[in-house]
């Protein structure tokens, strides 16, 4: 044996450094930070050969090596550091999957060992646990010792307490490693009972319901689960506690206002899409609504973790995992279980929504069969009775057909479903953005009186007063005299429809700085208030017993406004008659 400086001497050496042997980069670099925050000096070495080498040119208190390395091996580097160094204690890094690990590494001479992948906390304690012990001059000298494992032999150069204390620590880290993997399969089992859950409802509120059940209590003591509308506000729409107290639903007691501070870790994870633990802050995430009771011991959350429902990088809401003191914190594993879950429910989200929209264009698509087969019918049957009726009085001998009465029928019918297919048309135009709109400067007072007198001779058949009034001095816009024509037409062809005999429909015009408003009023019955919500929608009706067209006008009327930059809003009072209102920019030259 040989030893380049001496025991004595080498324990009056201070801030002897720690050699790292270990061939990854990543992990030498990772093991060397971690010892050099707590003190030590650190070398590394990238094989068993280099460490040698350092060995015999430094002064060193502590080998930490790696076991599988190419070249020299961690064992067979042990077995030479205490053939050349005896008192140079030797740690393994040693995985548990090899039963024999351990044994070998005593059998090399080894001190002590970390398993991999290792505590922090574990590895600073073992490493000064053998530093201590390899100042203490108490420490007898070991005899070799002959043990049999798994049918293998061995010859361990160990003291019956340096033998007890790797008993006790593998003993240790089989039970850490144990609970590892039962934390594991726990997990996978809730990742499954929530895939399962979420694949039995195509129903948005079902599934998210049903997802704040499942993860009380085993993920937390209240769930809450928010969702983002196309405006961005939030909307809470299912919560669950695991207090009794507040039964199945806490929907009523939690409040429905989560903080607006932007720089909340909940704002930030709706902000960014990337979960957030949130500590302290965490009651701002929700709040009681009245007297509310607490839920276990505290008044307030202890800690929560906050993970995005997104998908195709678009956030949807927010899952958020609340304690109120069954867990103190939650550590990483807790982020990345409530990301997988949140990344689930938001597919299932997402998925439930693309239903409930195939659902809506199946609708749409029977809701315009419906209308063409009943809206075409009937033009259509007048002018086969029409030319039947021709057909047969040219058939009749001496007979003389009403060629004009019958061919008018013809082209009246033939123009109201030229008027519905055009109707269809415009609105699938505006639905896919294409509806083409002419801009032109137009003399907004003109416009408003011709329109309205190319409808008087309907309002004066209905015994109907039609006024107009123009505000401001003469005033150009910006637009398409077709369209707007085609939308004041919709419009106060609509006032008169519901406008009773004796009624009034009013058209006026109002100069603005930059848009000019103008407004269609009647006297008719007015609009439920459950319906306004509805009007623009296309082939709605308030009455589909009594229809009277196809329910596009005022779906066409939004389509053309929007289309000229403006809008279109409906305010209405039952029975004191509705008011439709509109803007189009005034002309820039």
């Amino acid at each position: 044996m040989t030893d380049h400086v001496g025991a004595s001497d080498r324990r009056q050496v201070l801030r002897e450094p720690i050699l790292v042997v270990e061939d990854s980069p990543t992990q030498a670099v990772a093991l060397a930070t971690l010892l050099e925050d707590a003190g030590h000096t650190v070398l590394i070495a990238g094989t068993g050969e280099a460490a040698l080498e350092t060995l015999r040119q430094s002064h060193v208190q502590l080998v930490l090596t790696d076991i599988v390395m190419p070249g020299i091996d961690g064992y067979q580097l042990c077995r030479q550091v205490k053939a050349e160094w005896d008192d140079i204690p030797v740690i393994l890094l040693t995985s548990l999957a090899d039963p024999l690990a351990i044994v070998r590494g005593l059998e090399s001479g080894a001190d002590h060992y970390v398993t991999k992948p290792y505590d922090p906390v574990q590895l600073l304690a073992r490493v000064g646990h053998v530093l201590g012990r390899a100042n203490d001059e108490k420490v007898m000298v070991p005899r070799p010792v002959r043990v049999e494992l798994m049918g293998t032999p061995f010859t361990i150069s160990a003291t019956k307490e340096q033998i007890l204390e790797l008993l006790v620590s593998s003993y240790g880290d089989l039970v850490r490693a144990s609970e590892i993997v039962r934390a594991a399969e726990q997990r996978a089992r809730f990742l499954a009972d929530a895939g399962a859950l979420l694949s039995t409802s195509l129903d948005p509120a079902e599934i998210l319901g049903s997802l704040a059940r499942l993860c009380v209590p085993y993920m937390a003591d209240l769930c809450v689960v928010d969702v983002l509308d196309a405006n961005g506000a939030v909307s809470r729409v299912a919560v669950a506690s695991t207090d009794d107290v507040f039964g199945p639903d806490a929907l009523p007691v939690i409040s429905t206002c989560p903080t607006n501070d932007p720089d909340h870790p909940y704002r930030i994870a709706l902000a960014t899409g990337e979960p957030q633990i949130v500590g302290l802050e965490a009651s701002g995430i929700v709040g009681r609504s009245g007297d509310a009771p607490t839920i276990g011991m505290h008044a307030i959350p202890v800690c929560a973790v906050v993970a995005p429902l997104m998908t195709r990088e678009r956030v949807l809401g927010a899952l958020s995992f609340i304690s109120y003191g069954s867990r103190k914190s939650y550590i990483t594993e807790d982020v990345a279980l409530a990301s997988d879950v949140a990344r689930r429910s938001a597919l299932a989200l997402e998925n439930a929504k693309l239903y409930q929209e195939a659902q809506r264009a199946t609708q749409a698509r029977d809701d315009v069969l419906a209308l063409v087969s009943h809206d075409l019918r009937s033009p259509l049957g007048t002018v086969q009775m029409s030319a039947s009726f021709l057909l047969e009085m040219l058939e009749t001998p001496g007979a003389t057909p009403p060629f004009q009465q019958q061919l008018k029928i013809i082209q009246r019918a033939v123009t109201r479903a030229d008027r519905l297919i055009g109707d269809l048309l415009d609105v699938s135009r505006i639905e896919s953005g294409s509806l083409e709109v002419a801009h032109s400067p137009l003399d907004a007072s003109q416009l408003l009186v011709e329109t309205v007198e190319e409808h008087r001779p309907i309002a004066q058949e209905r015994n109907i007063t039609l006024t107009t009034e123009w505000v401001g001095p003469p005033t150009t816009i910006s637009g398409d005299r077709d369209r707007i024509s085609q939308l004041f037409s919709n419009l106060i062809g609509n006032a008169l429809k519901f406008t009773p005999a004796d009624g009034v429909v009013s058209v006026t015009g109002v100069a603005g700085e930059k848009f000019v408003t103008f407004a269609v009023t009647d006297s008719g019955p007015g609009i439920p208030v459950d319906h306004l919500p509805h009007l623009f929608s296309r082939f709605w009706q308030a009455n589909r017993a009594t229809r009277s067209g196809a329910g596009l006008g005022l779906s066409i009327a939004k389509g053309i406004v929007e289309a000229h930059h403006g809008t279109l809003v409906a305010e209405s009072i039952a029975g004191e008659g509705a008011r439709f209102t509109f803007t189009i920019p005034i002309w820039e030259s």
